[in-house]
């Protein structure tokens, strides 16, 4: 791919561009595609999320939905950076790409339409608008993309672009906020209840697909999160956990979702569907909950899961 690229680059004029259709579901693939255009000496001018594919009874397994188109020009400057000052430029870019699909799908859905875009279809076009930015940069870190472009990968061991775009993943998410979270009451949550609410979010919007469970786990850095989802979930039919399903499970112990405020609400829901007293489900609730009077104030933001 590399070598293709840097060819059709030579041939290209100094004002030429090229347009790169990438279609792929998983996210951990961007840092290749990053080391195939730094190596080949373009970079992505413009970045933009099609939906190309629609739900279909007739289709089976899990699709990809949509497609990101990529302008490439020629990189003609070595600019210089570092990741400090990558993070707001990463962070604008992510932001302006984000807000123009939500605006688009608003005013579609204003019209009477089904919309056009769910946060898996963001969340890929956020990881386009980061690749925007770091891909115009010759030099990261004092490091030469180029060369780190190149370096054969060793297995195990996460490179420098791999890193890069891993933080560019986790500005991309810090603006998929669930509806009726503060952002700063959000941020304070644990990566793994970021991760069940979000996602039990995306299920209200119809999402179905474990490639965006998959996805999202990995962008908010959760590592088990198979141990969350229910036991019937397939390629195309997925789901959490429901408080029901957990009963008492997970409560204690080195699981992610352990000692959790949110584990603590989930085990309360199960209580209420058992029958048990609601001021014996409380006291539970304040036992269980680490920092219970703390938390309590925020409480009602988890009212999302019912």
């Amino acid at each position: 791919m590399v070598a293709a690229y840097r060819r059709m680059a030579e041939l290209m004029p100094d004002n030429g561009i090229q347009v790169l259709m990438f279609t792929h579901q998983s996210g951990s693939i961007w840092a290749d595609m990053a080391n195939i255009i730094w190596a080949s000496g373009l970079q992505v001018t413009a970045a933009w999320y099609v939906v190309t594919e629609t739900d279909s009874a007739l289709r089976q397994g899990a699709n990809v939905t949509g497609t990101i188109m990529l302008v490439l020009r020629k990189r003609h400057q070595k600019l210089e950076t570092f990741r400090d000052d990558l993070g707001w430029e990463i962070e604008s870019a992510v932001k302006e790409q984000i807000e123009a699909l939500v605006g688009i799908d608003q005013s579609v859905r204003a019209q009477g339409s089904e919309g056009l875009y769910n946060d898996a279809d963001l969340q890929m076009a956020g990881y386009a608008a980061a690749l925007k930015v770091l891909t115009a940069y010759s030099i990261i870190d004092g490091k030469n993309m180029v060369i780190e472009a190149e370096a054969p990968r060793q297995k195990g061991l996460k490179t420098f672009v791999d890193e890069l775009i891993d933080f560019a993943v986790l500005t991309a998410v810090q603006f998929l906020v669930p509806v009726g979270f503060e952002k700063g009451e959000w941020q304070k949550l644990a990566a793994v209840e970021r991760f069940y609410l979000k996602m039990s979010e995306m299920e209200h919007q119809g999402s179905k697909s474990l490639d965006n469970y998959q996805n999202f786990a990995k962008a908010f850095k959760v590592h088990h999160f198979d141990q969350l989802m229910s036991d019937t979930s397939k390629a195309n039919a997925a789901r959490l956990k429901l408080s029901t399903e957990f009963k008492s499970s997970m409560m204690s112990g080195d699981t992610e979702l352990a000692n959790t405020p949110l584990r603590a609400l989930l085990y309360a829901m199960y209580e209420l569907t058992k029958e048990v007293e609601v001021d014996d489900v409380l006291l539970h609730l304040m036992d269980n909950c680490p920092n219970y009077n703390q938390n309590k104030t925020g409480s009602s933001d988890f009212g999302v899961m019912n």
